[in-house]
Order: structure tokens, then sequence, then C-alpha cells
């Protein structure tokens, strides 16, 4: 096989790989709780979750949508009770974005029926060593969804990387 018959072969296994991913992520959405949350309010929640109270702005950047696009996630949270915005100390002007105790226990609910769907499945389909590959690949999809600068970003990465989070 050619140069290009290689490079087109590898561009077909990613189109097969997005449309696995999606498949993934499908099924994994229904087996959310019935909160009635969004995918984008989830995910905002998550971010709040792990990083603590973010000013909208930082949030937005996170979720890599527009301000707008978050001012809309923060404002249907809030309108359910699952945030709570005010001024941010350091900046009078920007707006602080915190987690209630009802969205911290909404989430943590989703995220433990999400975790015990997959843990069953991981755990009757796969074998030890796709367990193992399931982990490591999470941890490499990770990697490559996080924003790294060329200067910054590592050119080889061992495995003992991959192999322990």
């Amino acid at each position: 096989m050619d140069e290009r018959g290689v490079r087109s072969k590898a561009r077909d296994d990613i189109d097969v790989l997005w449309d696995d991913l999606g498949a993934f992520v499908r099924r994994l959405r229904t087996k959310r709780n019935d909160h009635k949350l969004t995918p984008s309010q989830i995910q905002a929640l998550g971010h709040l979750d792990r990083q603590g109270p973010l000013t909208a702005k930082e949030l937005a950047k996170f979720e890599r949508v527009t301000p707008q696009s978050i001012a809309k996630t923060v404002a249907a949270l809030e309108e359910q009770g699952m945030v709570t915005r005010s001024s941010d100390p350091s900046d009078g002007r920007a707006v602080l974005v915190t987690m209630t105790e009802l969205g911290i226990s909404t989430l943590h609910e989703d995220r433990k029926k999400r975790t015990e769907w997959l843990a069953e499945v991981v755990d009757t389909e796969c074998t030890e060593a796709e367990r193992d590959l399931l982990l490591i690949a999470g941890r490499i999809l990770r990697r490559l969804g996080q924003d790294a600068s060329p200067a910054s970003a590592s050119t080889s990465t061992s495995e003992e990387s991959l192999m322990n989070p």
C-alpha cells in the first residue's frame, strides 16, 4: 500500500472511531437520572465540581463556548437551583458561578448511576485486557481533548504515563 493509501486507511479508521465514540456517548446519556438537565448543563456542573467556583468567562473557556452560550446555561441552572451567581470578590464586574447543594447532589447522583452502569458493562462484556485498554484509551482521549500550546505539548508520551493515571 502506498503512502496515500495508508493515510486513507487511517482516515477511515478515525471515521469509525468517531462513530464508535458517538454510539457510546448516546448509550451513556440514556443512563442519566431523570433530572431533566441537558448534557451541556451536566458538563458545566462537572467543571464547577472539579474546579470550584468559576467566573462565567472561565466556565465558558472550559466549555469552549461563547459567553452568551454559557450565560444561557448558567441561567437555566440557576433557575433550577443548581448554581448561584454572585459578584466575583476579586473583580466586581465579573460573575462568579457556584454550585448549590442541590447541584452537587444532582451531579453526584447522575455520575453514580452512569459509573455503576459502565462498571457493570465493562465487568460483564470486557476481558481484563480490554478493560485495561479502555482505561488507557480514556487517558489518551482526555489528553487529546485538553488544550495545549505546541510549545508545552510533549512530543512523546511514555507507556508508563499511559498506564498510570
